[in-house]
């Protein structure tokens, strides 16, 4: 799913209070099968509420989920877009990614640019299933 010898990075303009909202999944791989998330004051909620978690910030552009059964999720925003409308999502481990956009929002062209920064942190998107 991802090629674990290329570096992975997270971006720096990832704004935490910009991504708040709700998000539909684009594209995905991995053991992470989400259809959409709502973030919102410091909750992060799965397909429609199906499960949630706290978000807790790891560093710039990488947070960490802690669910109520205390598992959690460390998620490395790859890439977002200036207007935190489209967002590229994965780990260093490569165990899932995907392509976020904010719901009313869909843009062909955000989606394959964030298609394209995975590819280069070591993705293979064009592997990948299409979730909607």
């Amino acid at each position: 799913m991802r090629n674990p010898t290329v570096p992975i990075g997270a971006i720096s303009r990832f704004e935490p209070e910009r991504f708040e909202g709700r998000w539909q999944v684009e594209a995905a791989a991995g053991d992470w099968a989400l259809r959409g998330f709502d973030v919102a004051g410091g909750v992060w909620s799965e397909n429609g509420g199906a499960r949630t978690g706290q978000v807790a910030p790891l560093g710039r552009g990488i947070f960490q989920i802690t669910y109520g059964d205390t598992a959690t999720r460390d998620v490395w925003v790859v890439w977002v877009d200036p207007d935190h409308n489209t967002a590229a999502l994965g780990d260093p481990e490569g165990s899932f990614g995907f392509v976020a956009t904010r719901v009313g929002t869909r843009r062909a062209d955000q989606i394959r640019a964030a298609e394209q920064v995975l590819d280069f942190n070591g993705y293979r998107t064009d592997t990948w299933g299409k979730v909607q």
